[in-house]
């Protein structure tokens, strides 16, 4: 089952299209309909970013290959799907031949069943294609992490071992002391972030078991609200589900605190200082879809729009005390449980991540149901 996608819609008056746009919304997709010519559909390709374009060939104010032409044609667009309906000429056969052609081409007249099927088989293979491009880069940057790795802990061991000797021959003398300190501090610094990195080779490393999502929420939250609690100025409630009615999941322990771990961080991060901060944690099941859902939600201040397609890529950070691998890291673990994750944000109202994992309808329930 894929991801339910936003479909943007050449606004079209034909029974044929307003058909096909209640089947696809009836399906759990998001059709949004653009009125308007040329110009007006690739301002607004350009400015949703939908995961498909569907065009009906609507001359003389739509110019279906112009649309191609230019949307292909740009960096920042050229991987959004387009359909057109209405068939292939001769003028797109050209353009195909320069990469500037549709993805796809189909009579409108086509039973609303065949398209809907034409548009599901688009995306499920632009989905399969997106996840192998992922797995193949996650891979490769996990085999250089753990080089890199590798080559800079065996010097930094070197550093602190020599640097707590010096400490400890020192004590009299209060500058070196504190030259040494910041030393120790920052090799103790580069030591986690090396260990962050190498998580990337092997993220979910140990066995699987049946884990009680809701008491491995707390132990996580109850981690944080003992930090927060030691941070002066700050105050910021963690809520986690009270009787949450979900079974166990099978998953790797260790991945989904480091999971919940990276998401509550990033939390906190981003509730500016003199803010009541309110993470709130929600869970359920659609049984429907197969999947168990687990959305964390902040009060911070928020993703610009133009960032939020890049928050999962390695080593992208907007703060300068991180390196950018928690939200990778949180892909990386959930991806390996089978699941995928979700990022909506709005700037200075707040982010919601939402994991979402297979559901196993017989496995046990939680002590705490039972």
């Amino acid at each position: 089952m894929i991801r339910r996608k936003n479909i943007l819609f050449s606004f079209d008056q034909s029974i044929e299209s307003q058909h096909l746009y209640r089947y696809l919304k009836d399906r759990g997709f998001s059709p949004i309909l653009v009125e308007g010519g040329t110009a007006d559909i690739i301002y607004q390709t350009s400015l949703k970013r939908p995961d498909l374009l569907v065009l009906y060939d609507s001359p003389p104010d739509i110019d279906v290959h112009e649309i191609c032409k230019i949307l292909k044609g740009q960096m920042d667009t050229q991987s959004i799907l387009i359909l057109v309906l209405d068939g292939k000429d001769a003028k797109a056969e050209k353009l195909e031949g320069f990469g500037l052609a549709a993805d796809a081409y189909a009579s409108r007249f086509l039973p609303v069943e065949e398209l809907y099927a034409k548009i599901y088989s688009l995306l499920s293979i632009r989905e399969l294609q997106l996840q192998l491009l992922e797995s193949e880069k996650f891979a490769a940057l996990g085999r250089l992490a753990d080089r890199i790795a590798h080559e800079f802990r065996n010097p930094l061991t070197v550093i602190g071992g020599f640097a707590y000797r010096i400490k400890k021959k020192k004590l009299n003398d209060p500058v070196c002391q504190e030259y040494v300190g910041r030393i120790i501090k920052e090799v103790n610094r580069l030591e986690r972030i090396i260990d962050q990195v190498t998580e990337f080779e092997i993220p979910s490393k140990g066995d699987y078991e049946y884990v009680d999502l809701i008491e491995l929420l707390r132990e996580v939250a109850e981690e944080f609200k003992a930090c927060i609690r030691k941070a002066p100025g700050r105050e910021i409630e963690i809520e986690i589900p009270e009787n949450a009615q979900i079974p166990l999941i099978h998953a790797n322990r260790q991945g989904l605190q480091n999971v919940f771990k990276n998401l509550f961080e990033n939390a906190v991060d981003a509730i500016p200082e003199g803010r009541k901060g309110h993470i709130r944690v929600l869970t359920g099941m659609d049984v429907g879809e197969g999947i168990l859902w687990i959305k964390v939600k902040d009060n911070g201040i928020g993703i610009p729009p133009e960032e939020l397609n890049k928050v999962m890529d390695p080593f992208y950070t907007t703060k300068p005390y991180r390196i950018g691998l928690g939200l990778a890291l949180v892909y990386q673990h959930v991806r390996d449980m089978q699941g995928r994750v979700e990022i909506e944000s709005e700037e200075g109202k707040g982010t919601t991540v939402t994991i979402l994992l297979p559901l196993i309808l017989k496995a046990p329930l939680p002590s705490h149901q039972r």
